[in-house]
């Protein structure tokens, strides 16, 4: 009767211990469910935030007498990805506010993947831009500029969890950022500067 009994207590105890392993099994898994989807949530909000293009020098200007061209910066706000930034596309084109047009600039506008030798856009690997330009004529200049970019998720989660954060997100990828305006003012500027003469006796 009582080597029933002990066993019976070990029984029970046997029991109350794994019992206690699968609460803190499932406790575990639902932290671990709990930090999955607030990462998860993080990211896709990353990816449902406008992207914007920032051009720092809304305004500038330009003397034609240079050698070197004049270059406005360009920097998208809103890219996640790395691949992103490598493949991000911008385009460039003459504003219907502009109060002239330079001479040989194309008709249908620059991108980064058009040649032109006194007009070209150049994309840095960190997905920012500069818009180059060889201004031979004055004016007063105003362009219009935009990205565009196929959204990319990152490429270091694994398949079941990029499923999850597509689902997320939403199935279009495509974006593009609102279009801003910068002005570039080429002018006639440099030449001979006039010295004072000074006379001493």
């Amino acid at each position: 009767m009582k080597k029933n009994m002990v066993y019976f207590i070990l029984y029970i105890v046997l029991i109350s211990e794994l019992l206690m392993v699968i609460v803190e099994r499932d406790e575990l898994i639902a932290k671990e469910e709990e930090v999955r989807n607030k990462m998860l949530a993080t990211i896709a909000e990353q990816y449902k935030e406008p992207l914007l293009l920032n051009v720092p020098e809304k305004t500038s200007d330009y003397s034609i007498k240079k050698d070197s061209p004049k270059i406005v910066v360009m920097n998208p706000i809103g890219l996640v990805s790395e691949n992103e930034k490598s493949k991000v596309q911008y385009v460039v084109k003459i504003s219907p506010k502009s109060k002239s047009r330079p001479s040989d600039f194309p008709s249908n506008g620059l991108s980064n993947t058009s040649k032109n030798d006194k007009y070209f856009v150049k994309v840095n690997p960190d997905g920012s831009a500069e818009f180059n330009g060889k201004f031979t004529s004055p004016g007063e200049y105003t362009f219009s500029a935009q990205f565009f970019v196929e959204r990319e998720l990152p490429d270091y989660l694994p398949e079941y969890l990029l499923n999850d954060l597509m689902k997320m997100v939403g199935e279009n990828l495509n974006g593009k950022s609102k279009v801003v305006e910068f002005t570039v003012n080429a002018k006639n500027i440099g030449g001979l500067e006039k010295k004072e003469v000074q006379i001493s006796w």
